[in-house]
């Protein structure tokens, strides 16, 4: 019998990496509120800063290296050892990694080495992947907005570029430009390197994700697979999830479908002076068979 895998895009929540450790207390961010395609500018403006909510981007990519499925809780790494994996199968892989451009609503081929997990029921689902997020974004407002770059307007985008958020604080490059008319964005790669902006943290936990009981946790870690101990210590990003529903495989399975949400996969933040900041934000992925 022959055993195929789709790969789709859909809306359900699986991980959640947001730049700051307040969110994951609160264990799901607030949408951002668009009405006919206009962003409320009043949502994450103002105050002094600290507004946030959370959307789709135009483009949001992510480079993953390997999937696991697991039977029971996989251990969490510390600052010696590595994620345990002992209940776990990598039902997907690829060394060097497999960049993901992926859009909402839309399906897309990945790269790497699918396998067939054993005959089973598995309860845990964890992904490696990298500790950058690439965002690409353009907006209308429903009131002027600053951009980082100096500029206003109702309209804003994301801008190509690079920048870190981690323990030191903000992104230190400009990651928006606003103005009068709709303007074509660019790619802004953000590099996570903290759950907190002011002190290191590197694992965090969410539970009840999206009124489900399934629950997240996230870990930065060091090129050994090791708990980081600081900002530049960090290589790549593990998530461990449990499941809502458990995924079983039988005999009679013979599709395999990974989905990916990206609903709310861009966060968007006043960085304290009235300026729009472009962030990561939640990214799904689920598993089901047929």
């Amino acid at each position: 019998m022959k055993f195929k895998v789709i790969i789709k895009i859909y809306t359900f929540l699986f991980l959640i990496f947001a730049p700051m450790s307040s969110l994951f207390a609160d264990s799901h961010v607030n949408s951002c509120t668009i009405t006919n395609g206009v962003f409320s500018a009043a949502e994450v403006i103002g105050d002094g800063g600290g507004e946030y909510c959370a959307s789709a981007p135009e483009s949001y990519e992510v480079v993953v290296y390997a999937m696991y499925l697991c039977t029971a809780a996989p251990t969490a790494p510390t600052t010696s050892s590595s994620m345990g994996l002992d209940n776990c199968f990598k039902n997907w892989e690829s060394s060097s990694g497999a960049t993901l451009a992926i859009q909402q609503n839309q399906t897309i081929d990945v790269p790497g080495t699918m396998s067939r997990p054993p005959n089973g029921t598995y309860t845990h689902g964890v992904m490696l992947i990298d500790n950058t997020f690439g965002i690409t974004m353009a907006m209308q407002f429903d009131g002027t907005v600053g951009g980082q770059d100096g500029t206003s307007g109702v309209y804003c985008a994301s801008v190509a570029g690079s920048g870190t958020m981690g323990s030191s604080g903000t992104i230190p490059t400009a990651s928006s430009t606003c103005g009068s008319s709709a303007i074509t964005p660019g790619k802004f790669v953000e590099t996570l390197t903290s759950f907190d902006s002011e002190s290191f943290l590197g694992g965090v936990t969410a539970d009840n994700l999206n009124g489900t009981s399934a629950s997240i946790s996230g870990y930065l870690v060091d090129t050994d697979g090791n708990l980081a101990v600081n900002d530049a210590d960090v290589d790549k990003l593990t998530g461990s999830l449990v499941f809502a529903d458990a995924v079983n495989f039988t005999e009679a399975t013979t599709t395999l479908t990974m989905s990916f949400n990206v609903g709310e996969g861009m966060s968007l933040y006043d960085d304290g002076s009235n300026q729009i900041t472009f962030g990561s934000g939640p990214f799904q992925a689920i598993i089901t068979t047929d």
